[in-house]
């Protein structure tokens, strides 16, 4: 690896695990790639130690001079001009309530200015790495979901993080958008999956076991043909003002893409947009938040 400061130390952090390579600026090219659990409720030393760990890992013993900066995806709340976390009520990181992330990262990362550590909103590196690595590279308009216990969204114009303009929700969020008696996430979540398969089978299991039924259990395969039904009229809004050529589907519940998508689809005939299920997975977050630091 060239010792030049070609590359950058990015971050993917998550609610119980944290992912982190170098990433070269020019290429976008991924190496070292390192992941872990990170215990999220253990005191604020404790989860930056980790995390500078991870980073140290991932730099396989070479010096902290090879980097430009570190990048961290992060999920908000997060004041990711400042570098401080106001995660609070949420049953993780509790601890981190009022961290300065860019001076403390800053310290276990002496050889790293403290104006070089970088933040972004973990949806929206999850899209920039998308579009430049992965399933939307090339995409001129794109809308990125992540669907988890929740929705993180994100929408791009050239590469680029937009969160104002026709179809755009405010700030790019789609989580809280009025859909039915509620708002988005109450219907198009990983949790709401869990939900409608309680309802019909009196069973309680986690996504991925119920994804496992559907091949047998006509009620597993419903409630996705359900899902996927209310995520395309969740984004048909978007789609009709945004006109996005691509909406990418990330996240641990896309990782059950083809029981839904179908559906999905069908709620969106009649418009262009092409819908495809994340091709870099735990990577893209890690080389969206090298994406945004190089454009920053």
């Amino acid at each position: 690896m060239n010792a030049a400061r070609q590359w950058i130390l990015a971050y993917d952090v998550g609610g119980s695990h944290a992912t982190a390579g170098l990433v070269h600026q020019i290429t976008v090219e991924l190496q070292s790639v390192r992941s872990r659990r990170i215990d999220s409720a253990v005191a604020a030393d404790g989860i930056l130690d980790a995390l500078a760990q991870l980073g140290n890992d991932a730099l396989a013993g070479q010096s902290q001079s090879v980097v430009s900066g570190i990048a961290m995806s992060m999920p908000g709340p997060f004041d990711y001009q400042k570098g401080i976390c106001y995660i609070r009520g949420l049953a993780k990181y509790e601890q981190l309530y009022g961290v300065d992330f860019r001076a403390t990262m800053a310290e276990r990362f002496p050889a790293v200015p403290a104006a070089a550590v970088r933040f972004i909103n973990d949806a929206a590196a999850a899209l920039l790495g998308e579009i430049h690595a992965g399933a939307a590279k090339g995409a001129h308009r794109v809308i990125g979901l992540t669907l988890g216990t929740g929705i993180g969204s994100a929408f791009a114009v050239d590469g680029r993080i937009v969160t104002t303009g026709a179809g755009v929700p405010t700030e790019g969020y789609v989580y809280n958008q009025p859909f039915r008696d509620g708002v988005a996430e109450d219907f198009v979540s990983g949790r709401v999956i869990k939900k409608m398969y309680a309802q019909v089978s009196s069973r309680a299991c986690e996504v991925k076991e119920i994804a496992q039924r559907a091949a047998h259990d006509a009620g597993a395969k419903m409630v996705f043909a359900q899902f996927g039904q209310m995520l395309g009229e969740v984004l048909l809004p978007m789609v009709n003002g945004f006109l996005p050529d691509v909406i990418v589907l990330g996240g641990a519940v896309a990782r059950s893409s083809s029981l839904f998508l179908p559906a999905t689809r069908e709620a969106l005939k009649g418009t262009s947009v092409e819908l495809r299920p994340s091709s870099l997975h735990d990577s893209a977050g890690v080389i969206g938040a090298a994406v945004a630091w190089s454009q920053h």
